[in-house]
């Protein structure tokens, strides 16, 4: 009887213990955060390749992006972009205003994008289609 009540015991630990490993794959594949502002580094998520970088004085960059902001759809080769950037007041959306952009070191024309709910450390660009964009995930700074 006590060898089986053993076999039972550790029959429940192995199962407690592959539950919370599943339960923990589940999760998200970006770490939570609850941001107070985009300002900071933000590093595309693979396959799409390229940093933002969001600066306190309301500009930001785009250096070797996959996706083109200006046009909404891949880039031909890298996408690289400058302007300033704007939260709403009331949602925690990001608005990109582009001054000036090159995709293949052609100029691109285009307004810029506008990313919902940057706080749980995510910005994100899609096409019209919902088919393509890119996902920057902030890069927390070395201490």
């Amino acid at each position: 009887m006590k060898r089986v009540l053993r076999h039972v015991r550790v029959a429940g630990v192995v199962s407690v213990g592959a539950l919370l490993v599943g339960l923990a794959a589940c999760g998200p594949s970006y770490p939570v955060l609850d941001l107070d502002s985009p300002v900071g580094t933000w590093r595309a998520a693979p396959p799409a390749t390229g940093t933002l970088e969001v600066l306190r004085d309301g500009t930001f960059t785009i250096t070797g992006s996959s996706f083109n902001i200006s046009t909404a759809r891949d880039a031909i080769d890298q996408y690289d972009a400058e302007g300033t950037w704007q939260v709403s007041s009331s949602l925690p959306e990001l608005f990109l205003f582009i001054v000036q952009a090159t995709d293949q070191g052609r100029p691109q024309s285009g307004n810029g994008g506008r990313s919902p709910d940057y706080k749980q450390g995510t910005i994100t660009f899609r096409d019209g289609e919902d088919t393509t964009g890119v996902t920057f995930v902030y890069s927390q700074p070395l201490s």
